[in-house]
C-alpha cells in the first residue's frame, strides 16, 4: 500500500530579524548612523607628562609607598609644579605615619585643589589645627546602586525557628553525604517545622536524590515542594523537572520548567524556565510554543539562557564601540582638573589612585558628563574603575550594558597563548579585576592566583614570584592563562569548555568525581545544572555569559561555544585544533568518563531518537525545491534535542530533522500531503529565518512556490533537505 506521504515543516523557532524586532530585542543590524559616527569619531587620551615629570613623579609616588617621607618631600621640591603635584602632596600629608604638616601648607593645598578625593581629610585635620576661612568644598551626590548582569540567586535557608535550626543541625551529615534516605526519614520523623522550612527540606531532599540519579524519588520531593511556600517551592519544581527531563518525560519536564519561569524571582532562574521549557516543547512536538518562550527568555539577553535564546533564535549583536572614549568626551572633561590628573596617574601607572580620583570626580561632577567618564576609564585601562561606574551612577543616570564588561588593554607577560576574552571572562568574575584582591583561601590578583600554582609557575621558569609580582596584570594573567591550558590538557576535563571552566573553580579533583556520578546523559546543559557544588554551577554559566559578552564585543556576532551548547553539543576550549564542539554518548557519563561520539564540523549531524513515523522514504525529488532548501538546511543553526524519547528507534539526522521531526510526526496524524501543500508558501520565510536570513531569500520563494503547485515534489525536496531521512 502507498505510504501516506507528508513535508517537513521547518520550525519556526528562529526567525528573522523582523520577527526579532517584533519581539522587542535588537537582532544585531548594521551599527546605526550614530555607531558608526561615535566610532569614527573615537578619540586618545592626550599625554599629560612629559619624559622627565614621568620618572619624577614615579619617584615620588614610590617613596610615598616606602615611607620615605623625605626623599619625597625632596623630590616634589625639586621638580617644576606640574600636573600630579597636588595628589602628590595630599598622598603625602594623609600617609598613615607621615610626619606633621605645618598648617600653612595645609591651607594652600586645600584652596588649591579642593577638588580631590583627600580633600576632606586634608580639611578635618587643618581644621584640627585651628585652620578657619577654609574654602566649601564641591558638593558631593550620593551614587545609586544600579543591579548588574543577572546570576543565579541562592535562596536563603529558613531561619524562622529553633526546630529548623536544630533540623539543618542533624542533616549536616546527610548532606555532606547526599544521603537523602536518611535525610528524608528525618524530615519525616521531625514535627513542628514551620511551612517555610518544610518547603527548604523537601526541596533540599530532593536535590540528594538528584545527585544519586534516583529520578523517581527526586520528582516525588521536588513535587511536595513545589506545593509549598516561598523560593524553596520553585527550587524544588526546577529539580523535579529536570528529573523529568533526565527521565524524558517531556510532558511533565516542560509543565515544571514553564511553572518555574512564571514563579522564579530571580531572573537568571526565570530565563532559565524558559528556556529548558523551550527544550521540552521542541521533544513533546510544540513548536508553536517554542519561538515565543525563546522570545521571552532572550529579553533577559544578560542572563546565561538569554544569551542561549539569542543565539537559538539567530539575534546576533554588533562589536561594540559605545565605550570608546570620543572627541566630545575629552573636549568636555578636559576641563575639570581631576580628569587631567587621573589621566596623568594612568600614564605613570598608579592605577589605584587614578581609581580614586575618577570616582571622586563621579561624585561631584555633573551628571550629564558621567557617561563620558565612563568611557574615560576604560580608555585609561581602569577596570575595576569601570565596573564601579557602571553599578554606581548619579540619579537618573543609567550606563550600557558593555561597562560591565571593560577590555583593558593589557597583555600577559609571555603574550597571548589563550583567547583574551575567556581570560577577562574569569578576572571579571574572579576579582571584578581588583588587581589586589585576596580571597579568604589566599587567592590573589586578577586570577585569583593561589601560592602554590605561583610557585610552580616561577619553578618552571626558574624565577621567583612575590606578592608584589601576583598584583601585576601581565604576571597574574600570564599564570592565570597558564592555569587554564594545564586544566584543559587534563583527560578529567576532555579539554570541553564547560569542564575546564569547573575545574578553574572547584579544582580538577572534584571535577573527575563529578564525570563518575553525574547523570547527564551526554547533554552538556544538564551536566551543568546537575554540578553538586552551588556555587560552581553559577561560576560555569557565569563565566559563559561572561565570555559570550567579551566575544560579541569583539565582534563575534555567534560565538562557536555559544551555537554549540545551543545545538546541545559541548564546546571544546578555543584555539584546539580540529573541530570547535564535539557530541557526546549519554554512555559517556555517570562512571565511564567523557566519550565522543564524533567531531561536530560546522554543520552537525545530530543523534536523535525520532518516532517510527519519521522514518520513511522517498518519492519523485523535486531537483529545484531540494535546491533551495538544501542550502537553507546546510546553514540553519540547530537547537539541540539533547534527551532521546523512551523506545523510539535511533535514527542519525543532520540538524534540519532534528528541529522539524516533532512538527512532522503531528502534521503526518492530523493532515494530508495535500493539506500540507496548503502550507508550502510559508515555508520560504520560515526557512529564512531558521537560517538566520543568510540565504537566498528569491530562491526560497521560488521553492515554496514550487512546493505548492506539486505536493508530491514535498517529500522528495524535504528528504533532500533533511538528509535522506524519510516519514511513514
Amino acid at each position: 500500500m502507498m505510504r501516506t506521504l507528508a513535508i517537513v515543516a521547518v520550525l519556526a523557532t528562529l526567525p528573522c530579524p523582523a520577527l526579532a524586532a517584533a519581539a522587542g530585542v535588537n537582532g544585531g543590524a548594521a551599527p546605526s548612523g550614530e555607531t558608526r559616527s561615535a566610532a569614527a569619531a573615537a578619540a586618545s587620551v592626550p599625554a599629560q607628562l612629559n619624559t622627565a615629570q614621568r620618572d619624577g613623579y614615579r619617584a615620588v609616588f614610590a617613596a610615598i609607598r616606602e615611607k620615605r617621607w623625605q626623599d619625597a618631600q625632596i623630590g616634589l621640591d625639586a621638580m617644576p609644579p606640574g600636573p600630579l603635584h597636588t595628589v602628590a602632596r595630599a598622598e603625602l600629608y594623609t600617609a598613615k605615619g607621615s610626619p606633621r604638616v605645618d598648617l600653612q601648607p595645609l591651607t594652600d593645598l586645600i584652596n588649591q585643589a579642593p577638588e580631590l578625593p583627600q580633600a576632606e581629610a586634608l580639611r578635618r585635620i587643618a581644621t584640627a589645627r585651628g585652620a578657619t576661612g577654609l574654602p566649601p568644598l564641591p558638593s558631593a551626590q550620593r551614587l545609586i546602586w544600579q543591579d548588574g548582569a543577572p546570576r543565579r540567586v541562592r535562596t536563603k535557608a529558613t531561619a524562622s525557628d529553633m526546630v529548623a535550626a536544630d533540623l539543618a543541625q542533624r542533616m549536616q551529615p546527610f548532606v555532606k553525604a547526599d544521603d537523602g534516605v536518611s535525610a528524608e526519614a528525618l524530615l519525616v520523623s521531625t514535627g513542628g517545622l514551620s511551612a517555610e522550612a518544610t518547603t527548604e527540606w523537601r526541596a533540599r531532599v530532593a536535590w540528594m536524590y538528584f545527585l544519586r540519579g534516583e529520578d523517581a524519588k527526586t520528582r516525588e520531593l521536588g513535587d511536595l515542594a513545589a506545593g509549598g511556600v516561598g523560593d524553596w517551592a520553585v527550587q524544588g519544581r526546577w529539580m523535579a523537572s529536570l528529573a523529568a527531563w533526565r527521565q524524558r518525560d517531556c510532558a511533565a519536564a516542560e509543565a515544571g520548567f514553564e511553572g518555574v519561569a512564571a514563579r522564579a524571582s530571580d531572573v537568571d532562574l526565570r530565563a532559565a524556565g524558559l528556556y529548558w521549557a523551550s527544550r521540552a516543547d521542541m521533544v513533546c512536538a510544540r513548536p508553536d510554543r517554542i519561538e515565543g518562550r525563546l522570545k521571552a527568555a532572550a529579553q533577559f539577553g544578560e542572563s546565561f539562557y538569554g544569551q542561549l535564546a539569542r543565539q537559538a533564535l539567530g539575534l546576533h549583536d554588533g562589536a561594540d564601540h559605545a565605550q570608546r572614549l570620543r572627541a566630545a568626551d575629552w573636549a568636555t572633561l578636559d576641563k575639570r582638573p581631576n580628569i587631567r590628573v587621573a589621566a596623568a596617574l594612568a600614564e605613570i601607572g598608579e592605577s589605584d589612585l587614578a581609581d580614586d580620583v575618577i570616582r571622586q570626580q563621579a561624585k561631584i561632577g555633573n551628571p550629564a558628563e558621567f557617561g563620558s567618564l565612563v568611557r574615560l576609564a576604560e580608555t585609561l585601562d581602569l577596570p575595576a574603575t569601570t565596573i564601579f561606574l557602571a553599578h554606581n551612577t548619579p540619579a537618573g543616570v543609567t550606563t550600557a550594558a558593555e561597562a560591565r564588561y571593560p577590555a583593558p588593554n593589557w597583555t600577559p607577560d609571555s603574550g597571548w597563548r589563550v583567547d583574551k576574552a575567556l581570560v577577562y571572562a574569569h578576572a571579571l568574575e574572579e576579582s571584578r579585576f581588583r588587581s589586589k584582591v585576596t580571597s579568604q583561601a589566599g587567592a590573589y590578583g586578577l586570577m585569583q592566583i593561589m601560592p602554590a600554582a605561583a610557585t610552580d609557575f616561577a619553578r618552571e621558569r626558574g624565577t621567583s614570584i612575590d606578592k608584589a609580582a601576583l598584583s601585576r596584570p601581565s604576571t597574574n594573567m600570564d599564570i592565570g592563562q597558564r592555569h587554564l591550558e594545564r586544566l584543559r590538557d587534563m583527560g578529567l576535563t576532555g579539554g570541553l569548555l564547560p569542564k575546564v571552566i569547573a575545574a578553574y573553580n572547584a579544582g580538577p579533583k572534584p571535577v573527575g568525581e563529578w564525570n563518575a556520578i553525574v547523570h547527564d546523559g551526554g547533554d552538556p546543559l544538564l551536566y551543568i545544572e546537575s554540578i553538586p557544588y552551588w556555587e560552581t554551577r553559577g561560576y560555569v554559566t557565569t563565566v559563559l555569559r561572561n565570555y559570550w559578552m567579551y566575544e560579541t564585543r569583539a565582534g563575534k556576532a555567534a560565538p562557536a561555544s555559544r551555537n554549540a551548547l545551543a545545538q546541545g553539543l559541548w564546546p571544546r576550549f578555543p584555539g584546539l585544533s580540529g573541530a570547535t564542539a564535539v557530541r557526546m554518548t549519554p554512555a559517556g557519563t555517570g562512571g565511564n568518563g567523557p566519550t565522543m561520539l564524533a567531531a561536530i564540523p560546522r554543520t552537525p549531524a545530530v543523534r536523535v531518537r525520532a518516532p517510527a513515523a519519521l522514518v520513511a522514504r522517498t518519492v519523485a525529488p523535486a531537483a529545484q525545491v531540494a535546491t533551495a532548501t538544501q542550502v537553507a538546511a546546510a546553514r540553519m543553526p540547530a537547537i539541540g534535542l539533547p534527551v532521546p524519547m523512551k523506545g523510539a528507534p535511533v535514527t542519525t539526522v543532520p540538524p534540519m530533522t532534528a528541529q522539524a521531526a516533532p512538527v512532522v510526526a503531528k502534521a503526518a496524524r492530523q493532515t494530508s500531503v495535500q493539506r500540507v501543500a496548503s502550507m508550502m508558501k510559508a515555508i520560504p520565510g520560515a526557512v529564512a529565518a531558521a537560517a538566520g536570513a543568510m540565504v537566498d531569500t528569491d530562491l526560497l520563494r521560488q521553492a515554496g512556490a514550487a512546493m505548492a503547485m506539486q505536493p508530491q515534489a514535498i517529500v522528495g525536496a524535504a528528504v533532500s533537505a533533511i538528509g535522506q531521512a524519510s516519514i511513514d
